[in-house]
């Protein structure tokens, strides 16, 4: 763990609580790295609890990895969120793993009335990841941002469901979801927004976008609205698509090979998700890591031995 130590402890039922005081701004991230050594137990329960008080504010940066893996591993994740009035959060993770790995992960955002959250789900290596991410915008001028992206390859299958429950009138949310699917890689995307009766004013977009690079690859979208309140602004859409060929063509004809042109093509793809993470550092750092695992370099898979 590093930046903001002082503000996580453990409670009494073994989770990892992050508490950010009334007033409290955090200026450097917080960063927490969750990784599984060799020989450690294969299966994990975990649960990550993080508050924020009213008027607070915090960057946490949740990385979760296994850098060697010789046989399956599990993981199941629990993390719960409340977010104080006037607060803003961001809360970045990033999945690191490897081929055989099972994760299921549940995030539960309890907003009240004009906090400010922003998330990000980021899988870069997996085998087999279910996520569920709902949003409870509980008070007035509350905002929400959701942001994923995936990239798979191999036999990887990757879930994102999202709920967005906008429970009262004058809030926002913003959704943002993009999957890059090679060889036999699924893909599934299920987001819901809900907008209660009487929740007047809502104000919400919902996207997801995925591009499909070989015939064997799958993608399966569900993006849906349900709506009972009559004065609001609401979108949604999915679009499921191949790489450009014009483009690929046009690149190839200024002196850029066919391969490496298929390289830059997916990570601008990726890219419009990660130019809404306002933490420049963070999104440069993780630019890079979305250049190397599309290049095939990250470090997590050249140690992985299950493939080889």
């Amino acid at each position: 763990m590093t930046g903001g130590q002082k503000y996580i402890s453990q409670n009494a039922e073994g989770a990892l609580l992050i508490s950010i005081p009334k007033n409290v701004q955090v200026e450097q991230p917080i960063r927490v790295t969750i990784e599984r050594q060799p020989g450690e137990p294969l299966e994990e329960d975990r649960h990550i609890c993080i508050e924020m008080g009213e008027s607070a504010s915090a960057c946490i940066i949740l990385d979760d990895k296994i850098k060697e893996a010789d046989e399956p591993t599990k993981t199941k994740q629990e993390i719960l969120v409340t977010a104080g009035e006037n607060s803003k959060l961001q809360l970045y993770e990033v999945e690191e793993t490897h081929f055989e790995h099972e994760r299921k992960s549940q995030i539960t955002v309890n907003q009240k009335a004009y906090s400010n959250v922003t998330l990000l789900s980021l899988t870069l290596l997996s085998g087999h990841t279910e996520n569920t991410t709902t949003v409870h915008l509980n008070g007035e001028g509350a905002e929400t941002n959701l942001l994923g992206g995936v990239i798979a390859d191999g036999h990887q299958h990757v879930e994102n469901h999202t709920l967005i429950d906008h429970a009262v009138p004058n809030c926002q949310s913003n959704e943002l979801y993009k999957y890059v699917l090679d060889q036999d890689a699924v893909g599934v995307f299920e987001g819901r927004i809900l907008v209660q009766k009487g929740a007047q004013k809502s104000v919400s977009q919902e996207t997801n976008a995925n591009l499909v690079s070989t015939k064997t690859a799958r993608m399966f979208t569900q993006p849906a609205l349900e709506i009972y309140a009559d004065d609001v602004k609401c979108n949604h859409g999915a679009t499921v698509g191949q790489l450009d060929e014009k483009a690929l063509f046009y690149m190839q004809q200024r002196g850029i090979p066919y391969d490496e042109a298929r390289m830059l093509l997916k990570f601008a793809f990726v890219g419009e998700v990660l130019d809404q993470i306002p933490l420049e550092a963070f999104r440069e750092r993780l630019r890079h890591l979305v250049e190397k695992r599309i290049c095939g370099e990250l470090p997590s898979c050249g140690a992985c031995k299950l493939c080889k």
